[in-house]
């Protein structure tokens, strides 16, 4: 049998989720809910919104940069020399880059979130059978594996930006406006 994992002291970009099964042998300690665990509880998942609004502020800000930079040489009140072009191209790919690691950095945080409040379901015995449905688990077993799901958000995030900072660099060097006098 595995062993869960003692992620104790771990990093958290080296910390790994802990093995399904080794959650599934957790069982709640005590009887009575202690107030704290339900603090915990709120805490993390007011984390998780926290962590959630944060990638949608950030994919918001990154779309708002290329939309407005796309609309100003559209308008065709810029000449676009090469040097400009290649600082525009520099620019793109300078915040693109570092939001990349950014919306990774979130991702990990957001199964570390859910898998603490996994845990914290546990502890409070959400996912006992008979606990609070008669002869039937609350949560269905596959929602222990909470902490692993949120994939799609991570990498929506990468086509979306990714597509809209090639389209920019895109119109950036096939745009043929001259200043207008």
């Amino acid at each position: 049998m595995n062993e869960p994992q003692n992620n104790a002291g771990q990093p958290l970009g080296k910390r790994k989720l802990t093995n399904t099964f080794d959650l599934l042998k957790m069982t709640p300690h005590a009887e009575a809910v202690p107030t704290i665990l339900l603090e915990a509880y709120k805490k993390h998942a007011a984390e998780l919104v926290s962590i959630e609004d944060r990638q949608y502020k950030l994919s918001l800000l990154m779309l708002g940069i290329f939309s407005a930079g796309a609309t100003l040489i559209a308008s065709g009140h810029v000449e676009m020399s090469r040097p400009l072009r290649v600082a525009l191209t520099v620019f793109s790919l300078a915040i693109v880059g570092p939001s990349f690691h950014y919306n990774a950095e979130l991702h990990r945080l957001r199964g570390v979130t859910r898998e603490l409040l996994v845990r914290c379901e546990i502890a409070l015995g959400i996912h006992e059978n008979d606990r609070f449905l008669k002869n039937e688990r609350l949560y269905h077993e596959s929602e222990i594996e909470y902490g692993k799901k949120g994939r799609w958000l991570h990498n929506s995030y990468c086509w979306t930006v990714g597509i809209v900072c090639a389209a920019f660099i895109l119109v950036v060097w096939l745009a043929k406006f001259k200043c207008t006098p």
